[in-house]
């Protein structure tokens, strides 16, 4: 009697304890589940925002080449000749820009303000840092891009140089120079870097040194070091651009930043 009576004592905690241990188990289950899938849609928000801005960064990056352009479109139009450098100059300038230059024949005679910018005025062709980049612009008729680099007023800027070519007396084009800008670096970047903030992302962006060298150096970034970000890559002027891009505190947070 008191056997039988101990195992239904038994029987009877058994199946709620079974029941309590399956519906952990489950709800286990299911929380992995969900954890995983809401990774998966974070990453993916995060490889199209990554696609989106870095769209967007080239597009802050072309401001300053259409600079270049209106130069170069002047300089063909007028044989080679600005009249009143100064004053166009003045009128391109934007709070992301250094300075704009001229430099016929590679070396550069105009910039735009010139206080401050004296220094500037070099043979690029033949400078020991500049030579190589510019003769191969020259040479493959690229607008290219160096930096960013320590600028004297403070802050770091990117060389944009656009080599401008004009019509020989044999119809064929001739070299002129390079029409330049120097953008601000971060300030060119200032709504895209912001965006990338408020939507709770850590970001790096690194282009390669030259068209002709694998060597990268970043361009502007949030953190030094970014663990397994998402990244996306694109050509601009000469050099491969690579944006990186990671949820603040790393995917373990990143469900945090999907919306309820």
């Amino acid at each position: 009697m008191m056997r039988s009576r101990r195992r239904y004592e038994q029987k009877k905690w058994f199946l709620p304890v079974l029941l309590f241990f399956t519906g952990c188990m489950v709800l286990a289950a299911l929380l992995t589940h969900s954890y995983k899938e809401n990774q998966k849609q974070v990453q993916m928000a995060a490889e199209l925002n990554a696609t989106t801005y870095a769209e967007r960064l080239q597009n802050d990056m072309n401001r300053g080449v259409a600079i270049t352009d209106a130069l170069e479109a002047i300089l063909t139009s007028e044989n080679g000749t600005i009249n009143n450098f100064q004053k166009v100059a003045e009128n391109l300038m934007t709070d992301y820009i250094q300075s704009i230059q001229i430099a016929p024949g590679g070396v550069v005679t105009d910039i735009y303000p010139e206080t401050g910018n004296e220094a500037g005025k070099i043979d690029l062709l033949h400078d020991e840092s500049r030579g190589e980049i510019c003769r191969y612009g020259r040479d493959h008729d690229v607008v290219t891009m160096q930096g960013p680099f320590d600028l004297k007023q403070g802050g770091q800027g990117i060389a944009i140089r656009n080599p401008v070519y004009l019509e020989g007396a044999d119809g064929k084009p001739v070299f002129w120079g390079f029409a330049i800008v120097i953008i601000r670096v971060p300030d060119i970047f200032s709504e895209s870097i912001q965006a990338l903030t408020n939507f709770g992302y850590d970001y790096s962006l690194t282009k390669t040194v030259s068209p002709f060298s694998e060597e990268t150096e970043e361009v502007i970034g949030s953190k030094e070091d970014l663990q397994e970000p998402v990244s996306y890559s694109f050509d601009f002027c000469g050099s491969t651009f690579c944006l990186e891009v990671l949820p603040k505190g790393g995917w373990a947070q990143g469900w945090k930043m999907l919306p309820n």
